[in-house]
């Protein structure tokens, strides 16, 4: 039977390429992000939907059929001062990054049953203090602790959680208003990279916990 992936973020960037490697292993791909996305396939169902929006979120997904992986992924990223971060910019980061992932795992978990797996995209920025990244860091430590408590409260009910912590990853998300810190962001990660480890959590059986992974490029150190 064709197993069914909802994944954030899935316009462009890494979530756009975690969603075609699923398609391409025969998985039903559920995507959910601000814009349309690319992707065009009998087996992708797009939904157009800022996850900031809660009500607009639990009425699109209120129907959808058993959702074996959700992988949250969708986020905000700006690297700036804090003395120089504007309100807006705050919202938006905590508001997608934290309170979006949370929002969507809210709505979609009534749709998972036992053997299910729910993966965040965090980031190391959930594990270390970065400097000019204060908001960044805030919400990802807050999403760490989140995913960390919501694995054990989903022990009993056999759907597993797990947090993913990579360092740079050669995405748009580097560009000229945010600039890869360590130069040529065609050195940090392959996005395709981590579309495989994701794969490899979801393809594996249920009797294994994987917590917690951190990856980075060689060029960083975490």
């Amino acid at each position: 039977m064709t197993k069914t992936a909802l994944i954030t973020g899935t316009s462009k960037g890494l979530g756009l390429k975690i969603a075609e490697h699923f398609l391409s292993k025969g998985w039903s791909v559920i995507g959910i992000s601000r814009s349309k996305s690319s992707i065009n396939s009998d087996n992708y169902n797009h939904y157009e939907i800022d996850i900031t929006d809660y009500l607009t979120l639990s009425i699109s997904l209120a129907n959808i059929n058993n959702v074996d992986l959700l992988i949250n992924n969708a986020a905000l990223f700006e690297m700036l001062e804090f003395e120089k971060t504007n309100i807006d910019v705050i919202d938006g980061i905590i508001d997608t990054n934290l309170k979006g992932s949370i929002y969507v795992t809210k709505c979609v978990l009534k749709h998972m049953s036992r053997g299910s797996k729910i993966i965040f995209v965090n980031s190391v920025a959930g594990l270390n203090d970065l400097e000019n990244q204060s908001i960044y860091c805030a919400s990802k430590h807050g999403l760490r602790s989140f995913a960390s408590v919501l694995g054990k409260e989903l022990r009993p009910r056999g759907v597993k959680v797990t947090s993913i912590h990579p360092g740079g990853v050669n995405t748009t998300l580097w560009n000229e208003m945010n600039p890869y810190p360590l130069g040529n962001s065609l050195e940090a990660i392959d996005p395709r990279e981590i579309a495989e480890l994701i794969y490899f959590i979801a393809d594996k059986s249920n009797n294994i916990d994987y917590k917690s992974i951190t990856l980075f490029p060689e060029i960083e150190w975490h």
